[in-house]
This record gives C-alpha cells, structure tokens and sequence, in this order.
C-alpha cells in the first residue's frame, strides 16, 4: 500500500495558529524558518490561507463528501516547520490539543458531519511530525506521517505494518496465533532498519527507546520502555521455538499478541521509533525538502478553493 498524508485545510488552519500562538516557541520557530528566508508572520499568513480555503469549501459542500484534502506536500511543509521543536520536549500535549480543536470545528461545521470523522480530519503530531491516523483501528494508530524515511527498505516495511494492523482490525478476536505475533519480527526488523549499525535487533530496539523517551511523556516513555524490554528476545523465541536458558518460552510468546490491547504498545512505540526519525531527518533538510519558493508553489493550490 501506499501511504499518503492528506488532510484537510482545516488541520493547517488550526496547527499554524497553534503555533503562531505558542510565544516560548517563538525563537526557534523563528530561526527555523529564517532558514529558507520567511518570518515568524509567516505562521500567521499560512493560518490565514488555510482558514480562507475551508471557508470557502464549507460554502459550497452539502456533505463530508464535498470537502477534499490538501496534497501530501502540505504536510510535509507543516512537518519541517514542527521539527524545529523537536528539542522543546514532548509534542503529545500539542498534537492531542490540536486534534481537540480539529474535531470540535469539524463536528461543528461540516454539514451532516458524521461521529466518526474520515481520515482527513484525525491529524496527530508524533515526535513532532504530523501525520494522518488511517482506518478505525484506535483513535491515534496507525499513522500515515507527512513523509516516510528515506530509506527505501524502512518505507516498505513499515507501509506493510500498516496493511497488516488494517488487515487484523477486520479478524475477529482472538486472532490467529502467526496473525498477531508477526507484529514482533517486523516490530523489530524496523528497529533494525532504522538502526543498522546495531550490533542486534535488542540493541537497535534499545537505541531507539532511549531516543524517544526524550521527547514523549515520562508515563508513555515508561510504557514503551517495558513493552520493548526483551520485545527480540521474543522474535528470537518465535523463530527458534526449543526452550532456551533464561529466554521466554515460545508456548508463553505466541499467547502475547492476541488482540488489539496486546499490540497497541508494539505500533505505538514503532510509530514513535519512525516519527523521531522523520523529525531529525526533516531538521537536517532545510534547502532539500522545502525552499523559499515553497510556499508559493503550495498556496496556488489554495486558490482553487477559495471565493
């Protein structure tokens, strides 16, 4: 499959006045985008554009349906803006703060708006990188980010994850034993990609937990922590099946990833393991990913919406 994050201009609407408004982020943000020669205004502007082009799509809707998305770009944009940030703390009280404000106007304005909203309008931010949260699995999982990482082993295997969890959320619980224990070889395959200059999957595992419990809640941080513990040990234990000294047992492993609550851990912590990577990719891009020009090119696309 392939993954694509397209959201609504509301999202950018509410996520750029978020951040116009968040004064103990000025500076950074500032510096950020003196980076491709915007000022902070900037943040204002865009809030503005994207307001307008809701407004104006909101006139001439009858339904959900009328009201289309933004190209993936836009979140790629608003993802490299974010990633300044990525050294402030966590962005959970961000993201779910603007998920509020999302569904609230969302519930409020779109006409005939359904309970359950599409795609387009269940943004969340993730080691501050926005994405999409795609199907109705849970609230926040999977995730669709602004953009996947650049290498191409570590985009396939993770769009496949997705698939899968997609898949299972169709399977009647419990599910099949290899339907669900999977989850820990490609769980910690990933780990592996995103790490390969690890010695293993346990030490890659470790890496990247020590790298996200920097920048999510300390609670969630814990959570995550103890899920992945001896998360290849387990892989490990899946693969070789004889009982090993000091190893889990395979007739307790295959009993672990069952259900929905048993691998919510695992795809949350591999999305955050993903998202803090995108974020120091997108960091270290200014130039590649987005340019001065940017901006221009993406706001012509507003104008069709618009009046």
């Amino acid at each position: 499959m392939g993954l694509s994050c397209e959201l609504s201009p509301l999202v950018f609407a509410e996520l750029y006045r978020k951040l116009a408004s968040e004064g103990s982020c000025a500076e950074l943000l500032e510096e950020r985008l003196a980076e491709v020669g915007w000022e902070l205004s900037w943040l204002d502007e865009a809030a503005q554009r994207y307001e307008a082009t809701w407004q104006g799509s909101l006139k001439v809707a009858a339904g959900p349906g009328d009201l289309v998305a933004v190209g993936a770009e836009h979140a790629v944009l608003a993802s490299w803006v974010l990633a300044a940030l990525r050294g402030s703390g966590s962005s959970y009280d961000f993201g779910d703060e603007l998920r509020v404000a999302v569904t609230t106007r969302a519930l409020a304005e779109i006409p005939s708006a359904p309970m359950e909203l599409p795609n387009q309008w269940k943004p969340v931010v993730v080691g501050w990188t926005l994405g999409m949260v795609v199907g109705a699995v849970d609230q926040n999982l999977p995730v669709a980010p602004a953009r996947l990482p650049t290498d191409d082993n570590v985009r396939a295997a993770y769009e496949g994850l997705v698939e899968h969890v997609l898949h299972l959320n169709d399977v009647p619980a419990p599910w099949p034993e290899m339907a669900g224990t999977s989850t820990f070889w490609r769980g910690t395959g990933l780990a592996e990609g995103m790490q390969p200059e690890a010695a293993d999957g346990q030490q890659a595992i470790t890496q990247l937990v020590i790298e996200v419990r920097r920048i999510v809640p300390e609670h969630m941080g814990r959570q995550i922590g103890q899920h992945f513990t001896q998360f290849a040990e387990r892989r490990n234990t899946l693969s070789h099946v004889a009982d090993k000294p000091g190893k889990p047992r395979f007739v307790d492993v295959k009993e672990q990833a069952r259900d929905w609550s048993q691998i919510r851990l695992t795809i949350m912590g591999i999305t955050q393991f993903l998202c803090s990577q995108i974020a120091l990719e997108l960091t270290e891009s200014a130039g590649r990913v987005v340019r001065e020009g940017t901006w221009d090119d993406l706001k012509w696309e507003l104008i069709a919406f618009d009046d």
